[in-house]
């Protein structure tokens, strides 16, 4: 928790700068935005990296295949990234241009998650006889 309190402050600073800086000098507000964004994935990518170590480790002790965990952290790294751009095309005025972001990132989570779903179909047709 101790972690969110700079975040959620500097966010807090952020928006009211943006909200002055909205009405003279757009193109300004949205750099800010994406450079808060960059500095916030940054910030994270440690403690990400014991996350997906975690992921693993846990895989690895229950046996499943690690494939599967590969697929679970990658689909998450793309939605996350997906909203985020999203977002940003949202904050820049650009809303086509999130809903193109948005689909790609739903095409692509479908391509990442295509392994899973051939499994599956794999073990229905081995429980027919």
């Amino acid at each position: 928790m101790s972690e969110m309190v700079p975040v959620v402050l500097t966010a807090l600073i952020l928006a009211f700068v943006q909200v002055n800086l909205r009405s003279n000098y757009p193109e300004y507000a949205t750099v800010l935005a994406i450079l808060f964004t960059v500095i916030i994935l940054l910030r994270v990518l440690g403690p990400m990296r014991d996350m997906i170590q975690v992921f693993y480790q846990l895989g690895q002790g229950t046996g499943v295949a690690g494939r599967y965990f590969d697929v679970l952290l990658r689909t998450m790294a793309v939605a996350y990234i997906t909203a985020f751009g999203s977002q940003i095309c949202k904050d820049a005025g650009e809303k086509s241009l999130a809903i193109a972001v948005e689909f790609a990132g739903k095409l692509i989570v479908m391509i990442i998650a295509l392994p899973i779903i051939l499994g599956v179909v794999e073990a229905l047709t081995n429980l027919l006889p």
